[in-house]
């Protein structure tokens, strides 16, 4: 394979990933738990792990006491140790995402200085961490980062033990199904798709059948089984319909859109993505992405590496965007291989000046991009585009000072600028804008229940009922570590048509008796009617609805649109 590494030096291996280890840590896990849960996500996917500690069933995941059956266990697990280790609380359910994010910053460091130089590892690393979609999804307890660092180190494995030869070969394909099985145990079939989609077709378009036969697919098949395997067997034992709800369900359907999930969006739905969530990296993407295109299009031969990014690139980008439901999070995957991309473009041109490497179109793409989006924060809180708290003002005006500051560095500098001296500008940049939407996201986040939370366990006595009124703040069970009772219409004949809370729960009333904790409103009422001591959290547009079927309402508390009623007079504001 013409891979091109460098030769090895113990001592810069070892203080590249020290280095790039504590930077990216720093970076990454300050001001981690400073912030409440962001729901539904967090609040969900927590809630699992929590009841998993608390019920100590390990095997069936669970959301407020009712099977949660949509993705596979490995994360809940994580999730689960890491409030074993530290509490119950969001340092805790977020560390191992930001662990996740800095790992794979460091494989992508590792893959550039083995597949290209070590400059161009230390670079890609950099970008990757300093890259706003993928940091974000690292301060974000969901799956999606996850899935796609496990995707991300499957892949660079095999395309490293394409280039290597004997144990180190057998090593790395190992490693390959190692990840593989762990990415299936996260979210499924996409961790084994994109491997074998990407790795096939780049197989394909170099004649490389005779691959085939050293990568061990029979050990790799083994591998991925002794993974996943046990649990699916267990779960299924559990749960006897969840292999036909998780596959066909949760997998096949929900790709291809037969039902409605998430947000419907149109097949270009992506490209803003990528460009807002690759800022400022985005300015250099275009002429990174033509010129290597043109270099494997002329000798694909003398590009393999560049060649696997690129197909890894499109197969993501394709694949995503053609369901009809789209999530933002989803095309984490396709950054590792742009962080590379432009990570070996940028340390081939590092000391060339304007005229020698096109440097003028990114400098203009990067003060566009740049005065734009600033604009778009100052903006933001008199237009109300997104559901933002005006508390949050001045981190949007830090975070937009922080871009049009650059653009204007970059503007006055236009003349001296080189490669070099623009990816430092581009870095302390990023850098500033993340640090600032961090330390201010407490004000980005109008949804959580936690104020309240923290009110209601002043008076909560371990007797009394606590309820979600037609919506549910799914952060209350975490907070509170107890399940509650969801009021909603679950006999509706439209629930199916709708993606959200009440389908993902009534998808599961199948698999257990939910009678005691999702409610409908004859049963709720008369519950409240009664001497049971209640308090309800109820979203402003349902207050008239509620307080259409009494007057026993007494308000203990209200943050932003929530409102924490109680149904007795002893009961005080």
């Amino acid at each position: 394979m013409p891979f091109n590494p460098q030769p090895s030096n113990c001592r810069n291996w070892a203080t590249d990933i020290l280095l790039l280890t504590l930077a990216i840590g720093a970076l990454y896990f300050i001001w981690l738990g400073g912030y409440p849960l962001f729901t539904p996500d967090e609040g969900r996917y927590s809630e699992v792990a929590r009841e998993m500690l608390a019920s100590g069933d390990f095997i069936t995941p669970r959301v407020n006491g009712v099977a949660f059956l949509d993705k596979p266990v490995l994360y809940y697990w994580l999730q689960a140790l890491a409030m074993y280790w530290f509490g119950i609380h969001e340092w805790a359910v977020r560390f191992f995402p930001a662990l996740y994010g800095v790992a794979g910053c460091l494989a992508v460091y590792v893959a550039g200085r083995r597949l290209f130089d070590r400059r161009t590892g230390v670079l890609s690393a950099i970008i990757l961490a300093t890259t706003p979609l993928y940091f974000c999804t690292s301060h974000y307890a969901n799956l999606d980062l996850e899935i796609a660092v496990l995707i991300t180190v499957s892949l660079l494995s095999f395309l490293l033990a394409t280039g290597a030869s004997g144990k180190s070969r057998s090593a790395l394909f190992v490693l390959a199904y190692i990840f593989a099985g762990l990415g299936f145990l996260t979210k499924g079939l996409i961790a084994i798709a994109f491997p074998a989609m990407i790795g096939g077709l780049w197989i394909l378009l170099l004649s490389r059948w005779r691959l085939l036969t050293s990568m061990r697919l029979g050990l790799g098949v083994v591998i991925v089984l002794a993974i996943t395997l046990p649990w699916f067997v267990l779960v299924q034992r559990a749960n006897p319909e969840f292999l036909h709800f998780f596959f066909v369900t949760q997998q096949v359907t929900r790709f291809l859109s037969a039902a409605e999930f998430n947000n419907p969006s149109p097949h270009w739905f992506y490209v803003p993505v990528i460009i807002v969530g690759f800022l400022p990296w985005a300015a250099f993407l275009l002429q990174s992405l033509f010129s290597q295109i043109r270099s494997c299009w002329q000798a694909r031969e003398e590009h393999t590496a560049t060649l696997f990014l690129l197909i890894w690139a499109m197969v993501v980008f394709t694949f995503f965007s053609i369901p009809h439901s789209k999530t933002i999070s989803y095309i984490i995957p396709i950054f590792p291989a742009l962080a590379l991309l432009v990570g070996h473009q940028l340390a081939v041109n590092w000391d060339k000046s304007q005229a020698d490497c096109g440097l003028k179109l990114a400098m203009s793409l990067f003060v566009i991009f740049n005065t734009l989006l600033a604009a778009a924060f100052f903006a933001l809180p008199y237009y109300q585009w997104m559901d933002i708290a005006l508390s949050a003002t001045p981190t949007l005006f830090m975070v937009g000072s922080v871009l049009g500051f650059s653009a204007i560095i970059v503007t006055l500098f236009w003349r001296r600028l080189r490669v070099s001296s623009l990816f430092y500008i581009c870095t302390l940049t990023s850098a500033a804008m993340l640090l600032s939407l961090t330390m201010g996201a407490t004000h980005l986040n109008p949804n959580s229940a936690k104020p309240l939370v923290k009110k209601l366990e002043t008076i909560l006595q371990p007797t009394d009922t606590v309820v979600n009124y037609f919506k549910f703040y799914q952060d209350v069970p975490l907070y509170l570590k107890r399940t509650i009772i969801l009021v909603a219409d679950w006999e509706s004949p439209t629930i199916a048509e709708r993606d959200n809370w009440v389908r993902e729960l009534w998808y599961s009333m199948p698999f257990q008796n939910t009678d005691e904790i999702l409610l409908n409103e004859t049963a709720f009422w008369k519950r409240w009617h009664s001497d049971e001591t209640m308090y309800v959290f109820v979203n402003k547009n349902y207050l008239d609805q509620f307080q259409s079927h009494t007057k026993q309402v007494h308000v203990i508390g209200r943050h932003e649109d929530i409102i924490l009623i109680g149904n007795h007079s002893r009961m005080t504001n």
